[in-house]
């Protein structure tokens, strides 16, 4: 049946070639972009079909783009730039925000598949707030999408974390788009119905009164399966964050210099030497991911930045006996801190716990 309906598409193409010049090249390239979504392989057979020295410079440049949209849909790498970079140049010139905003958006996807990284998210970009300008949020959703992916490739995961939230805002931008649709057109229905009641009989009051509250109850049902959507995609993208901060996390140097500690015995040599620049990181990591200093400080205001120092190698699950010398303490004095930061700043001196299990607990 698809071969049927490919053949026939290539059939009126091929009748359409009796037309004066130009009309068949017209017709193919409308057909192919009305197609290349739905079904990429039949625009991809249609244009095939098209003479391309019957073209002049604004269908070469569609079409163009239209066969760098096909590769990228289909997932075929990219090997030159030569045809997307023809269509941006035209485009650039005489397009629209939206054409503008298409070329500069497969133009990045080729710099990326060719690992221009740079022009790659520069395009990606100025693709994004082309369709920003153009409110069109469909569009900005799907580059936003795309250019995460980008950012994974390289490992900028908060770049990719950004783009996520882009393509989250964009579509409640484009759910906003269409409910205020719905809200002109319930709104022109029901001035429609209160003319109907000032010129109509009594007795259809009632029957209208009925109808109303049923067009109120699907509205409401409409709107809590788009709450539940909502709910969906929120849930969606927490997890999504918190693993990105995770991956973050655990790939930190500083937070891997950290744990080398726990395999340290009072014999082995000292730990290589720890930075400010190190603490601030690894307080930094530890806040973002698990909310440690603010809730400390919660707490109790009095901790000092050293006592949040000692907190953080605890978190971490090292013994004040490897990491004691980093303190420029003796482990005798460092064990005291330890005491008093549970006793006396936190006041949980009843408590059976560790400050180590308290900690980790937060």
């Amino acid at each position: 049946m698809r071969n049927l309906r490919i053949l026939l598409y290539v059939f009126v193409l091929s009748l359409a070639a009796c037309h004066p010049e130009g009309t068949n090249v017209k017709q193919g390239l409308d057909k192919a972009a009305q197609l290349i979504e739905q079904d990429p392989d039949t625009a991809s057979i249609i244009l095939e079909t098209i003479g391309m020295n019957q073209m002049n410079e604004a269908q070469l440049a569609e079409y163009n783009l239209l066969c760098t949209q096909f590769n990228e849909d289909k997932n075929i790498p990219h090997s030159s730039d030569n045809q997307i970079r023809q269509a941006v140049s035209y485009y650039e010139q005489y397009g629209n925000e939206l054409q503008k905003s298409r070329a500069y958006y497969y133009l990045a996807c080729v710099e990326s598949d060719l690992n221009q990284e740079k022009d790659a998210e520069v395009h990606f970009k100025e693709a994004i707030k082309l369709a920003a300008q153009a409110e069109e949020y469909e569009q900005m959703t799907k580059i936003c999408k795309r250019c995460s992916l980008y950012y994974q490739k390289y490992e900028n995961f908060d770049e990719a974390l950004e783009m996520e939230r882009k393509a989250y805002a964009s579509q409640l931008m484009l759910i906003d788009s269409k409910d205020n649709s719905t809200v002109i057109l319930s709104s022109a229905l029901g001035l429609l119905g209160v003319m109907s009641l000032l010129f109509g009989l009594l007795w259809k009051k009632h029957l209208t009164v009925h109808s109303q509250l049923d067009t109120f109850k699907e509205e409401m049902q409409m709107k809590e399966v788009e709450s539940d959507k909502l709910v969906m995609q929120c849930n969606y993208l927490e997890e999504k964050y918190q693993f990105l901060q995770q991956h973050i996390y655990e790939n930190s140097p500083v937070v891997s210099k950290v744990r080398q500690l726990k395999e340290r015995t009072g014999l082995s040599s000292k730990i290589s030497f720890f930075s400010e620049k190190d603490w601030i990181e690894l307080l930094r990591l530890q806040e973002s991911v698990y909310g440690l200093v603010s809730k400390l400080r919660g707490i109790s205001p009095k901790l000092t930045e050293e006592d949040l120092r000692v907190c953080a190698f605890l978190r971490e699950g090292v013994q004040p006996a490897c990491f004691a010398d980093l303190m420029k303490l003796t482990v005798e004095t460092l064990t005291r801190r330890i005491s008093r930061i549970k006793t006396e700043k936190l006041m949980l001196a009843n408590s059976k716990e560790s400050l180590e299990d308290i900690i980790k607990s937060l």
